[in-house]
């Protein structure tokens, strides 16, 4: 018996026995209840059974992804979803060195000029700063859901993993 069967076979079992009782109640011949019963606890061993294959489906689509994750030659393309946080890293820290001002300050000589640039690539890094934040905040949130066991197709977009792919398996 799989721990499937173990975990699901105890509600189809409640299921029946509270049904049972909910029988007794209708004006039925003893061989017209019997015979639902047992149409009854046909489909619950049906949906348990279907219930248990999207388990095992999901598994392996995890399995699979874990296995073509690890095996893949190229090392980049396993880093290539935390290298945008890092860069992003690196950018915060140069802006925080001030490396932008001192480039500018010494390309432009004159002040107004240099104070309109300055206002420029400072509205840019601030758009870089809410574009960065909004794609690292989605993609920590969705990673972080997807560490934790949930996997629905709105974690499967927002990481990459391939976790929506589980529907497409089962039809």
């Amino acid at each position: 018996m799989s721990i499937f069967s173990k975990i699901l076979g105890s509600g189809t079992k409640e299921v029946l026995s509270g049904v049972g009782n909910i029988i007794g109640k209708f004006k039925m011949s003893p061989s017209e209840k019997e015979s639902f019963k047992l149409q009854l606890e046909s489909l619950l061993q049906k949906r348990d059974s279907e219930i248990e294959e999207t388990y095992r489906s999901e598994i392996n689509a995890k399995a699979d992804i874990i296995k073509a994750e690890l095996s893949q030659g190229d090392n980049y393309t396993k880093r290539a979803r935390p290298t945008v946080v890092y860069m992003g890293l690196v950018f915060i820290l140069l802006e925080i060195l001030g490396l932008r001002h001192l480039i500018l300050s010494n390309i432009y000589q004159d002040a107004t000029m240099l104070q309109a640039m300055i206002k420029q690539s400072d509205a840019i890094f601030n758009s870089f700063l809410l574009t960065w934040g909004g794609v690292v905040g989605v993609y920590g949130i969705g990673r972080s859901f997807e560490k934790t066991g949930v996997r629905n197709r709105l974690t499967g977009i927002i990481t990459g993993s391939g976790a929506s792919k589980v529907d497409d398996i089962k039809g």
